[in-house]
């Protein structure tokens, strides 16, 4: 995440932390605005409060959760956002074809399959936004 918050900076983009206090000392020094969280379950609420989009690049198991999460609450109609996963380079393939395996068992419908969208390259992203 340094990496994305340098490059936002470097064009002018307003960038905000949000992290648990026990991560304190983790974050990126020249973050815009920190908001600090007592526990991580709050950290993914403020990090989807008032937005109309998440988007998941690839990361750890935390991202995973923080994904997975956010598309849960949008298949249960908790999320209005849309939920994108940049699968750059087939990182997130294993996922991909859990969630379709999840349909063809018959354990999601396939209106819950399509709330989710795999982008593989920076211009299909784009297109999504």
């Amino acid at each position: 995440m340094g990496h994305v918050c340098d490059e936002a900076l470097k064009h002018g983009v307003r960038v905000i932390g949000v992290i648990p206090r026990f991560m304190k000392g983790f974050e990126h020094p020249a973050l815009t605005e920190c908001i600090w969280t007592d526990r991580m379950s709050e950290r993914k609420d403020a990090m989807r409060e008032g937005t109309s989009l998440a988007i998941a690049l690839p990361g750890g198991i935390g991202t995973l959760d923080e994904v997975a999460e956010t598309y849960c609450l949008a298949k249960l109609g908790r999320y209005p956002g849309r939920v994108i996963i940049f699968n750059m380079n087939g990182f997130y393939d294993p996922f991909k074809k859990q969630l379709d395996l999840y349909v063809e068992r018959g354990m999601m419908d396939a209106a819950s399959r399509a709330l989710v969208f795999f982008p593989e390259t920076v211009e299909a992203l784009t297109e999504l936004l």
